[in-house]
């Protein structure tokens, strides 16, 4: 078995990293990492920090608060204005912001022109009124995927996952889009011997390449929804066998592992040479 890196991230993973120092965003099915684009963005605020924290630094103890200049507006606390907005959606979607791929704009009530509306107000680069500050604007963390970790699901389901040997159940908050396998990796945690069970529903084997409902596998939330039921009311169940065949960690001088990134350095070409 190798070991995949997450693709998909539900809303509940996403919310968890809503911190100055682990801020995390979904914006239009693809998840961001912008905690190094917030540092590079507060670093510019050259202001003396009023907070009890006992070390005073961009961030301190994980709180970011106004200080005097930047509710003054001054020069150099303007570009701490863009990253306020995107602290105060940390661990949210922005889908809502942006339309056919660019910031929603509106008319501004004193210029009269079109502007990108900004909660916080805009950044030094790029002033609302016309200015000499206007510098020309650098890529924008939006486009291309340079801060970007994963994709953001369009629908979460439930699925249990009850082992047979041990009678325990585990109940996973999984994407639709996941594959059977990706949804493995989930439940690795709980068991590392995955290599030793044999996944079924309803008596039929399923195809590791396959999402759950290609997998005849369905999701009845919604019907049950119509007749005012529960909708936990019933998870599928994927039950997994023992195939008496624990796995064990080969020995290093008999494994022929070439892969550095395999669970436990224990990939299936070991056990088949």
């Amino acid at each position: 078995m190798i070991y995949t890196k997450q693709q998909w991230y539900t809303p509940a993973e996403v919310a968890v990293h809503n911190q100055a120092s682990d801020c995390w965003v979904s914006l239009n099915g693809k998840v961001y990492d912008l905690t190094s684009w917030l540092q590079n963005q507060f670093r510019t605020c050259m202001c003396t920090k009023s907070c009890s924290c006992a070390v005073k630094t961009w961030y301190c103890n994980n709180c970011v608060e106004y200080c005097p200049c930047f509710k003054q507006g001054y020069f150099f606390c303007d570009s701490k204005r863009l990253a306020m907005t995107i602290l105060a959606y940390a661990g949210k979607d922005l889908s809502h912001w942006f339309k056919n791929g660019e910031w929603v704009h509106y008319i501004h009530p004193v210029t009269g022109s079109g502007v990108t509306y900004r909660t916080h107000g805009h950044s030094s680069r790029q002033p609302v009124v016309p200015s000499t500050r206007w510098r020309p604007l650098e890529e924008p963390w939006w486009a291309g995927d340079r801060y970007v970790v994963g994709k953001s699901t369009a629908k979460t389901r439930p699925i249990r996952i009850t082992n047979t040997l041990t009678g325990s159940t585990v109940t996973l908050e999984v994407c639709s889009e996941e594959t059977i396998y990706e949804i493995m990796m989930r439940y690795l945690p709980h068991n590392s011997h995955l290599l030793s069970y044999t996944w079924r529903y309803m008596g039929r084997g399923l195809c590791l390449s396959k999402t759950l409902d290609q997998n005849g596998i369905p999701d009845e939330r919604d019907r049950f929804s119509d007749v005012a039921l529960a909708e936990n009311i019933h998870i599928p169940a994927i039950l997994i066998y023992y195939n008496d065949d624990l796995t064990e960690d080969p020995p290093r001088d008999e494994c022929f592992c070439i892969e550095p990134t395999c669970v436990l350095k224990r990939p299936e070409r070991c056990f088949k040479a």
